[in-house]
């Protein structure tokens, strides 16, 4: 009996501990968003501050655990459909993105009774590999990585293009934000070690008229090609979640 009292009072403290330790913001204001609303918003602003404007609680996941929509499963039927507003802050005015973050993730657990785990999937993804007539790469220019996203508008091309642009970058760097574009898990398997420049335009349209997809673009451009396989996806499933609380 005295064992399991003080096991039981371990963990009371332990318990105790773990909360007193959450990131927590000062303030924080949860709503759901006018059904009126037209704007979305998701930003951390100077100072410590979270502006979440008329976003589903995917959207407001995916951001605070830092995850893209492949590797999210489970949650309520509601996830995609039901859009909240959050205004918050951090008590220090210095607070990262990163700590901000942490913030996010204790509101939902106190606000959404959010309850979630980290796990790893076998499924399908995609192997970076260099094409049968070798990569097209560059050798790397600038101070540090970087991979940029824009929009073109070619008027030869009326379709929705884009340029992804890098320098400085590794192969793993460039497969890891290739997942967002392909929504699937990419690996690098190019065997190319070092730093690279190199930009890739493609269409988002699926209509050879507009110009080539992000999957021929990258044979085409940088002799590059994304083979289909399986392997791991690393997935954050959703135990758990309600409707707000009130503030």
């Amino acid at each position: 009996m005295i064992l399991q009292r003080a096991c039981g009072v371990l963990v009371a403290m332990a318990g105790a501990a773990f909360a007193q330790t959450a990131p927590v913001f000062e303030v924080a204001s949860v709503k759901p968003s006018s059904p009126d609303a037209r704007m979305l918003d998701f930003r951390v602003q100077p100072g410590g501050r979270l502006d979440v404007m008329n976003q589903t609680l995917r959207i407001i996941i995916m951001q605070a655990y830092n995850v893209k929509g492949y590797q999210l499963a489970g949650g309520p039927s509601w996830l995609d459909t039901d859009r909240f507003d959050i205004e918050a802050k951090a008590a220090d005015g210095n607070a990262t993105r990163d700590q901000v973050m942490a913030m996010l993730q204790t509101l939902l657990a106190e606000r959404f009774g959010l309850k979630v785990h980290r796990d790893s999937r076998e499924g399908d993804i995609y192997a970076l590999v260099v094409g049968k007539n070798g990569p097209k790469l560059q050798p790397p220019t600038g101070d540090r990585p970087y991979i940029g996203l824009y929009r073109l508008t070619p008027p030869q091309l009326p379709g929705i293009n884009y340029a992804l642009g890098a320098k400085k970058t590794t192969m793993t760097q460039f497969a890891e934000r290739l997942s967002s574009e392909v929504h699937r898990t990419v690996l690098n398997r190019t065997g190319l070690d070092g730093e690279f420049d190199f930009r890739v335009e493609y269409s988002i349209d699926d209509n050879p008229e507009t110009g080539p997809s992000i999957f021929i673009a990258l044979q085409e451009q940088l002799g590059l090609k994304l083979d289909t396989t399986k392997g791991p996806i690393e997935t954050l499933v959703i135990e758990r979640a309600s409707k707000p609380t009130a503030n």
